[in-house]
């Protein structure tokens, strides 16, 4: 994990910033590993490495405010590694996830309330890396059960 400062347009807010880093590399300011105990300094990180981003003291909006006619949904999210996160998308009500993923024009995704588990840690609003994603679950209890004429066998 990494702790630092990005600058960004005032009116800019954190996922379009992630989805349009061109070439990939971003500079973080004041940045330290926690867990290291580092002194603060000026670092340049992948754009593609990073997993999960978010603005802890609220000065970065995250995502710009849903359209109209979507509703939240309540989701758990498995990533790479095990880890497991629970929060909500902004999508369309009969909108399926595949659907929804599918038509996200960038490579993070808007995760609102996002808390991780087992101890339901809050994490906030936050930008997630759909590259780090290993499944999506849709937690609603009227969630769509489709029919399918095979089933998936896990890999031996």
């Amino acid at each position: 994990m990494v702790e630092g400062h990005i600058m960004i347009g005032e009116d800019q807010a954190l996922v379009p910033y992630l989805n349009g880093r061109r070439g990939g590399w971003m500079n973080v300011t004041r940045a330290h590993r926690p867990k290291l105990n580092e002194a603060p300094g000026h670092i340049i990180v992948q754009s593609e490495h990073i997993i999960m981003a978010t603005s802890p003291d609220h000065d970065i909006q995250i995502a710009v405010a849903p359209p109209s006619g979507v509703e939240e949904r309540n989701v758990e999210v498995v990533l790479l590694g095990g880890k497991t996160v629970h929060g909500f998308v902004s999508a369309a009500a009969h909108q399926r996830l595949s659907d929804y993923i599918g038509s996200q024009t960038g490579k993070f995704i808007w995760l609102q309330r996002a808390s991780l588990a087992p101890d339901s840690r809050m994490l906030g609003d936050l930008a997630l890396h759909m590259g780090a994603i290993e499944l999506l679950k849709d937690l609603r209890e009227s969630a769509p059960i489709e029919e399918s004429p095979s089933m998936i066998e896990p890999t031996q």
